[in-house]
């Protein structure tokens, strides 16, 4: 891995000798300001850091590995009933450290902090240092654990060090490796937690129109509520697949192409999400559209973390758009049986759901994912505002479900019908009264509005993905790497 190559993929910025001194001496000024505030019976100082070599101390992945070092021996110590007295983080280009004061002995925090080094997936990096009251540290022999090991032939790191027996290059390679490694690890459980709760979401919120729900089949005689649970579970991993997929494809020569081989290479994978959700399901099709769209959402996600641990929703809608940007020329193609949609462009140019997805996702964008964020934060519940997103992505999808199960001229009248009575904005009641009239209107015409409630679970999913960084913001991060940007509310 040579420097220019490092430089570029991860913004390192290298520090010299003395600037890596400057601030050790800094740290340790720090430590003794501590151990004066708190004297001996009042509280244990400890100081969390983390082991890479050469001059590279100040990169986005290390700062993201630093943080979780943080946030994990946190949790430890508050999960032992031990009281932190005192947290802070020095964050520079010359490295980073972690100062917190305990009120436990220095020997048990110490157990703890080589616990933590041993168990968790970045643990080989974190340096957690416990000091006695003259500012001394205490050994991982005294916290009851074994001395550390070298990280690339497992040999004393001491002896290796000191004969330079690894190069830099080597070393760091092992850093990235491990870092990369935990990070894929979270992305991959982010998604897949996301993803099934989405899919669970869309299927529980009742009533909907002529769709699957908690209180009936809606327009289907092939598929019921326990026909999605087992279908989400069936399909789920396939979202950590293209979400792994996306944050590979980061490091591969071919990254600049805006997404396009990544996109293409989902294709496979997709087919047997698709053979794995007709077996869980007994052969309906409850969650096709789902997989083609979170399939791409997923990949894209995983590419933006790569990079950013909370990618901005522009990014995401952009790179969506990017990625599937010569989507529609699968039109173009010869289908001896043309799907409904296809179906449906060739005689009426209505593009559905590959339109929605090669635009970037325009109606979830600019309506559903606002609009959902804004009535949560004002205590809407779930079950409420799912219903209202449902009835407003109606008035503004061409659902092409609606145009197959009827046509074009009655998916226009359910549209005007829709945007005149969002523009009284309904409260919840009225719109659950809403959504039960149409409900009783499509059944009598065999109308499932699928599109739709496949848009309704996307918004649940980014929802899920900002409000999760947006619940992270603040109490445990700070600085401009890798800030989420949730929609403006409209």
């Amino acid at each position: 891995m040579s420097k220019n190559r490092f430089d570029y993929r991860f913004g390192a910025v290298p520090v010299s000798l003395e600037e890596v001194l400057a601030f050790r001496e800094d740290r340790k000024r720090r430590q003794e300001e501590l151990l004066a505030q708190f004297p001996p019976g009042t509280g244990t100082l400890v100081s969390l850091s983390l082991n890479i070599p050469g001059e590279y101390k100040h990169f986005p992945w290390a700062l993201r590995a630093f943080r979780e070092e943080m946030d994990f021996f946190s949790r430890v110590v508050r999960s032992e009933g031990i009281a932190i007295l005192h947290k802070e983080r020095i964050e520079k280009n010359r490295g980073y450290t972690g100062l917190m004061v305990a009120a436990e002995t220095g020997e048990r925090l110490k157990r703890l902090g080589t616990w933590a080094e041993e168990r968790h997936d970045l643990g080989r990096l974190f340096d957690i240092d416990v000091l006695n009251s003259r500012g001394e540290k205490l050994s991982r022999r005294d916290g009851g654990g074994p001395g550390r090991s070298c990280l690339i032939c497992g040999g004393d790191p001491f002896c290796c060090a000191r004969t330079r027996a690894h190069s830099r290059e080597v070393l760091m390679e092992a850093v990235l490796d491990i870092m990369g490694g935990f990070f894929r690890k979270t992305l991959e459980e982010t998604i897949r937690t996301a993803a099934v709760k989405a899919l669970l979401y869309e299927a529980a919120v009742s009533p909907k129109p002529g769709l699957v729900d908690r209180f009936h089949n809606g327009s289907h005689d092939d598929m019921d509520f326990f026909s999605f649970i087992n279908s989400a579970a069936a399909i789920t991993p396939f979202f950590a697949d293209c979400a792994a997929a996306g944050f590979d494809y980061r490091e591969k020569p071919e990254a600049d192409d805006g997404g396009l081989a990544l996109f293409e290479s989902l294709r496979q994978g997709g087919k047997l999400a698709e053979a794995r959700m007709r077996e869980a399901a007994s052969g309906a099709n409850t969650h096709r559209g789902m997989i083609f769209s979170l399939g791409v959402i997923s990949a894209a996600y995983g590419f933006l973390f790569h990079d950013q641990e909370r990618p901005p929703a522009k990014a995401l809608f952009d790179l969506c758009r990017s990625m599937t940007r010569n989507l529609q020329a699968d039109f173009a193609g010869y289908s001896p049986t043309p799907s409904h949609g296809e179906a449906i462009y060739r005689s009426q140019g209505i593009t559905g759901i590959r339109g929605e997805v090669s635009r970037g996702f325009p109606v979830v964008r600019e309506y559903s994912l606002p609009h959902l964020t804004r009535m949560l934060e004002e205590g809407v519940s779930l079950n409420d505002a799912g219903i209202l997103i449902l009835l407003g992505i109606l008035a503004r999808l061409d659902d092409t479900n609606i145009i197959h199960r009827a046509n074009l001229e009655t998916l226009r009248a359910i549209q005007e019908d829709l945007l005149t009575f969002l523009e009284k904005n309904p409260d919840p009641p009225a719109a659950t009264e809403k959504a039960r009239q149409l409900d009783r209107a499509f059944l009598q015409k065999n109308i499932s509005p699928g599109g739709s409630a496949d848009l309704l679970g996307i918004t649940f999913f980014l929802h899920l993905l900002c409000s999760r960084a947006a619940s992270e913001t603040g109490s445990r991060r700070s600085g401009s790497l890798g800030q989420w940007s949730c929609p403006e509310k409209r």
